[in-house]
C-alpha cells in the first residue's frame, strides 16, 4: 500500500521524543491508526474535524512540502535528517499517494460547490465584489471568540499556531504559479509574490514578520514546531493552495482562491490586528496584520484587475466557472477552519467543567487500557466520539494546546469531546490509563 510505504519514513512514522518538534523534518502521522481509519470515502465537510481528515491532511502536507526547502534557523542542519526527508523514495511515494489522497481530502468540497449556467465577466465581478463587501461589513467572530475567552492570550496563541503552518512559509504555493509564461499576468502575479517576499529584504518578508510576532507572544518561530497542534481545518487551508497550484489544470481555480483570500484579508486582518493590540495591550507588535490590511487591498485589486480580467478577456468567459469555483471553495474551507478553531477555544475554556462532568461516569466496562513509560509522548489525534479518559496508575500530562495542559494522576478522569485535538506525555515511571467511548448529553 503506497501510504504505508510513504509513512514508513522515520520522520513520519516515529513517535516524537517530545510534545514539540525540534526539527522541521519531523512530522509524525500516526501510521498505526491506518487500519482503524475509514478511508473508503472522501471526507465530507461535516466530518472535517475527524481523525481520518487529520491523517489525510498531515500526509499530503508532507508530500507537498517535499517541494519546499527547509533548514533549521538556529543550529546546523543534521544532514542525515535532511537527506532522509528529501530522499528519492519519499518523492516516489509522495507521487503515488497524492492523487488518491487529494480526492479523499477535496472531492467532497468540490462537489459541494455548484457553479452552473453562463457567467459573463460583469456577472462575475458583481457577484464576487458583493461577497467581499459582505465580509468587509461583517463583525469579526474571531475577535469576539478570542477576546471573550476566559484566557484571551492562550486563545490568541492557539490562533497564531493555526496560522503558523502557512504563514511561516508564506506564499510558497503561489511560487508554483509564476513559472512558465502566460503573458503580462505572469508578471502581475510575480509582483504579488515579491511583495510577500519583502522585495528581497529578509526583515520585510512576511514570514519573517510573522516569526517576530511568534517570538513576541512567547511562541517558537520554527516551522512545524507545533505540528501536534494544527487542526485538520488549518492544515486543509495550506494544502488546498498546494492542491490547486501543483497540478496546473487547476490554475484558474487558483486565481479565484487567490482573489478571495487577498481581497478578504484586507478586512479580516484589521480585526486580527485589533486582537493583538487588545489582548496583549501593546506588548506585541501587530505589524504582520497591519502590513496585510494595507497591502492586500492592492493585492486583491491586482488579482482582479491585472490578472483575472485580462485573462478572461483574452481566453474567454468559459474559464470563469473554474475561477469562481476556486473563490467559493476556499471561502468554504475558511469557514470550516474558523468553526473548528472556535470550538477548540470553547473546549479549552471548559476543561474544569469536563473534569467535573467526568466524575459522574462510574461504569468503566469496555474501556480500552494502555500502559506507557516515563517520557512517552503520543502523537496528537482526534476521537470521532466523546471519550472518557481515566488514569488508573501513575501520572501524565494531557495536552489540549501548549497552554492548556491537564496534569492527571491515579483516579483522575476527564471527558475529551469528539473532534478535539489532544495528546499525552507520561510523567511517572509507568502509567496505566483507560479510554472509553461515551455519549455526553
Amino acid at each position: 500500500m503506497a501510504i504505508e510505504s510513504f509513512l514508513s519514513c522515520s520522520h513520519f512514522k516515529d513517535a516524537p521524543k517530545d510534545v514539540f518538534m525540534e526539527s522541521p523534518y519531523q512530522r509524525p502521522c500516526r501510521p498505526q491508526d491506518l487500519k482503524a481509519l475509514d478511508l473508503s470515502e472522501p471526507v465530507s465537510l461535516e466530518k472535517y474535524s475527524s481523525n481520518e481528515n487529520l491523517f489525510i491532511q498531515r500526509s499530503i502536507l508532507n508530500a507537498y512540502e517535499l517541494d519546499l526547502v527547509f533548514l533549521p534557523f538556529s543550529k546546523a542542519v543534521n544532514l542525515k535528517e535532511f537527506k532522509t526527508f528529501y530522499c528519492d523514495e519519499n518523492y516516489q511515494n509522495a507521487a503515488a499517494i497524492l492523487p488518491s489522497f487529494e480526492q479523499l481530502a477535496f472531492s467532497s468540497l468540490e462537489k459541494s460547490i455548484n457553479v452552473s449556467g453562463h457567467w459573463t465577466l460583469q456577472d462575475f465581478i458583481q457577484y464576487t465584489k458583493t461577497k467581499i463587501k459582505d465580509v468587509a461589513n461583517s463583525e469579526s467572530t474571531l475577535y469576539k471568540k478570542i477576546t471573550g475567552s476566559k484566557d484571551p492570550e492562550s486563545a490568541a496563541r492557539f490562533f497564531f499556531i493555526q496560522c503558523a503552518g502557512d504563514f511561516l512559509s508564506e506564499a510558497s504555493a503561489m511560487a508554483r504559479n509564476v513559472l512558465g509564461n502566460y503573458g503580462s499576468a505572469t508578471s502581475e502575479l510575480f509582483k504579488v509574490l515579491i511583495d510577500e517576499y519583502g522585495y528581497g529584504v529578509h526583515e520585510k518578508k512576511h514570514s519573517s514578520i510573522f516569526e517576530g510576532m511568534m517570538k513576541d507572544v512567547g511562541l517558537n518561530e520554527m516551522i512545524h514546531y507545533y505540528w501536534n497542534f494544527y487542526t485538520p481545518g488549518s492544515l486543509s487551508l495550506i494544502n488546498y493552495f498546494h492542491y490547486i497550484s501543483k497540478n496546473h489544470s487547476r490554475f484558474f481555480k487558483y486565481l479565484g482562491a487567490l482573489y478571495y483570500t487577498e481581497a478578504t484579508l484586507a478586512f479580516t486582518t484589521k480585526s486580527q490586528s485589533k486582537i493583538v493590540k487588545d489582548v496583549f495591550q501593546g506588548r506585541v507588535s501587530s505589524l504582520y496584520f497591519d502590513e496585510h490590511s494595507h497591502i492586500d487591498i492592492h493585492h486583491g485589486r491586482m488579482a482582479l484587475e491585472k490578472i483575472i480580467i485580462p485573462l478572461v478577456e483574452l481566453h474567454g468567459e468559459h474559464i470563469i466557472p473554474d475561477i469562481l469555483s476556486g473563490f467559493e471553495e476556499f471561502a468554504s474551507l475558511q469557514d470550516v477552519a474558523d468553526q473548528e478553531l472556535y470550538r477548540h477555544i470553547e473546549v479549552h475554556d471548559s476543561l474544569d467543567e469536563l473534569i467535573a462532568k467526568a466524575k459522574k461516569y462510574h461504569d468503566v466496562s469496555g474501556a480500552v487500557k494502555f500502559e506507557e513509560v516515563l517520557g512517552e509522548v503520543s502523537v496528537s489525534h482526534i476521537h470521532n466520539n466523546d471519550e472518557l479518559f481515566m488514569v488508573d496508575e501513575g501520572e501524565l500530562d494531557l495536552y489540549f494546546s501548549p497552554d492548556k495542559v491537564v496534569h492527571m494522576k491515579a483516579g483522575d478522569k476527564i471527558i475529551i469531546p469528539s473532534g478535539i485535538l489532544h495528546l499525552s506525555k507520561i510523567t511517572s515511571d509507568t502509567c496505566r490509563y483507560s479510554v472509553k467511548h461515551i455519549e455526553v448529553a
